[in-house]
């Protein structure tokens, strides 16, 4: 007599019933071996590309740029300043600079980007990880690889916006994969610190809980959806109170300006607006790095029906909204449209989009031995596209700047009496890489920046904050040389900023130009003295 399970257990016939009924049940009940050390090894490998492709070595090494100087000094500044030094960086980007140990050169305050670059990467994984492990491989790497994030790494909060939006997706496919309070309110919760380090978290938590009370709409979880509506609610009013408190003072003139050519330009009519939209996503899915933007738009469409098809429809919805919401910020002329630093976020997020849908077409050939060949194209041709535009993304230089050096050199070749012209665009860095702590009040031009760096009671030191005023460059000059015992001024000008030809003017005005150095200029007055230096005015 054949009894049921034998066949299925591999047992031999011979043996009793009652042994044979119970093998499967303690089969079964054998815990699986724990593989938690192949998941902490994939994660450590894809930050660990993350963190190589956004090269380190070059980061502790290049000199902080113009937006980089305004950034640096929040750390030279009492904490009740914090406020006035922000500008358009969160505060809490602000905040978390603070905490970088004074350890190494002083660009060592781009470990913060270099952190939340490859943290970028660790929350893609999560997310891919609710597809499966490959999935969770294919999205850490487009995250890791993102040829937007690799070009845009400076000392601002890009990296930042990144993470926050990958994050807050893991944590909605969590919400979708298995509903409970907790979840969402873990959701909620967590977009609240992150209001506080990235502007984007508005954008991105109401894509993302909008997508939950759709689907929740749809199929009729009221419950659900009441939930959603109240912790929305409250995530609504602490946003707005950050933003009034923290971030209100920086949307000033000065950016607007600024940012106006990239807003959409709904008052030429609608189809020059149309038409600027489309063409702006049309360049931001070419830069997404899977090829021209066909391509890479084939590849976003196939992660977000795997992302559909998978049971996250509100994950794959949160995207599209966020595309529309981008498009009425930019047309209210409230944020940038697509702009490659403001959208860095956005962009990277389609990259990893992407990858999801090359693993998709994988994955699907790999069931039929005919289409194998497809899914192998497809991972060929996806990384033979990605990676080389990464590589050239990363390799990109950041903008020049060489006021680390102008001050080294300065400090080791000036002499007693020498005065020291600072240009308005290099104050910035130069009031954190000059070994004094300047400073800092509020801006007293109209400019982006709220803050002006001060060497009061120096009158060795002449800071100039007017930009578009000749007259004002020549007045500087002349009182420097008036001031300067040794007849000597040294002028130190930013690469980008500082380029109107009136500082050479004045400066031939002034004295005889002995020395350049890059960005550096030294002039002398043949050692004049004060009385005599007023006489060349």
């Amino acid at each position: 007599m054949t009894v049921p399970g034998v066949h299925a257990s591999g047992t031999s016939a011979d043996r009793p019933a009652g042994a044979l009924a119970e093998e499967p049940t303690k089969a079964a009940a054998r815990p699986t071996p724990s593989r938690w050390w192949v998941e902490v090894a994939l994660v450590a490998a894809t930050l660990s590309v993350a963190i190589v492709a956004r090269r380190p070595g070059y980061l502790f090494s290049h000199a902080f740029w113009l937006d980089e100087g305004w950034v640096a000094d929040s750390v030279r500044a009492p904490l009740h300043q914090l406020r006035l030094l922000t500008s358009s960086t969160p505060i809490g980007w602000t905040l978390l600079l603070r905490l970088v140990p004074d350890l190494g050169p002083p660009e060592r305050l781009r470990v913060l980007p270099l952190l939340f670059g490859g943290l970028s990467a660790v929350a893609a994984y999560l997310l891919g990880r609710r597809l499966g492990r490959g999935a969770a491989v294919a999205a850490g790497l487009g995250a890791a690889l993102a040829p937007i994030a690799l070009r845009n790494h400076s000392l601002k909060q890009y990296s930042a916006d990144a993470f926050v939006t990958l994050l807050l997706l893991w944590l909605t496919t969590r919400v979708e994969a298995r509903w409970t309070r907790g979840r969402l309110a873990a959701l909620c919760l967590v977009c609240v610190p992150a209001l506080l380090v990235s502007h984007v978290t508005l954008f991105v938590s109401a894509a993302v809980l909008s997508a939950l009370a759709a689907r929740s709409l749809v199929e009729r979880r009221w419950e659900r959806l009441a939930w959603l509506a109240g912790l929305g609610a409250a995530v609504a009013a602490v946003a707005t109170a950050v933003y009034l408190t923290f971030a209100a003072a920086g949307d000033n003139d000065a950016m607007r300006r600024w940012w106006a050519s990239w807003m959409v330009p709904v008052g030429d009519g609608l189809g020059p607006a149309v038409a600027v939209v489309a063409a702006r996503f049309a360049d931001v899915l070419g830069r997404v790095g899977f090829g021209p933007w066909p391509l890479a738009a084939a590849a976003v469409t196939a992660g977000l029906v795997f992302l559909w098809r998978s049971r996250l429809p509100a994950t794959a919805v949160a995207v599209c909204l966020l595309a529309v919401e981008l498009v009425l910020a930019g047309a209210t002329r409230r944020y940038p449209f697509l702009n490659d630093r403001t959208s860095l976020f956005f962009t990277s997020l389609l990259t990893v989009c992407g990858a999801l849908g090359v693993f998709a077409v994988v994955r699907w050939s790999a069931r039929r031995l005919v289409t194998v060949p497809l899914g192998v194209v497809a991972a060929v041709t996806a990384g033979a596209l990605l990676v080389p535009a990464a590589y050239a993304q990363a390799m990109r230089p950041m903008p020049a700047s060489t006021i680390r050096q102008q001050v080294a050199y300065v400090l080791e070749h000036r002499r007693p009496g020498d005065v020291i012209v600072v240009g308005p665009a290099a104050s910035y860095a130069f009031g954190y890489y000059w070994p004094e702590r300047p400073t800092f009040v509020p801006a007293t031009v109209r400019t982006a920046v709220r803050f002006e760096v001060h060497y009061p009671g120096r009158d060795d030191l002449v800071v100039v904050h007017q930009r578009r005023r000749p007259e004002l460059i020549h007045r500087a000059l002349r009182e420097a040389a008036a001031r300067s015992r040794s007849g000597r001024v040294w002028l130190m000008l930013a690469e980008s900023g500082d380029g109107d030809p009136t500082w050479r003017q004045a400066s031939r005005r002034v004295g005889r130009i002995a020395r350049r150095h890059p960005g550096l200029v030294l002039i002398d007055g043949g050692g004049t003295s004060p009385s005599s230096a007023s006489r060349i005015r």
